[in-house]
């Protein structure tokens, strides 16, 4: 895990992303743990996760087509259910 200052612009530090995030172990472990700094923040607004598009998961193919096609800048995040969130349909 990063400590909380690894993606501050401060110091010479700009333009830090994480790219990508990927865990390997024991699929029944609990990462809540590593994951509740970036919710965190994510949460009180202060890290943007890059979501451009989100939508119901029966509306796949749309953003599939929306990625495919360069249209998209960011992530498109599918709900399984419930309505779509603010960031697009």
């Amino acid at each position: 895990m990063l400590p909380p200052e690894a993606l501050q612009g401060d110091e010479g530090r700009h333009d830090r992303s994480i790219r990508t995030f990927y865990l390997v172990g024991d699929p029944t472990a609990d990462f809540s743990a590593d994951l509740s700094w970036p919710a965190a923040e994510i949460a009180a607004g202060r890290l943007d996760p890059g979501i451009s598009r989100r939508g119901a998961w029966t509306r796949h193919t749309e953003a599939v087509q929306a990625l495919l096609g360069h249209r998209l800048h960011g992530k498109a995040v599918l709900d399984l259910g419930g309505p779509a969130g603010p960031a697009g349909s």
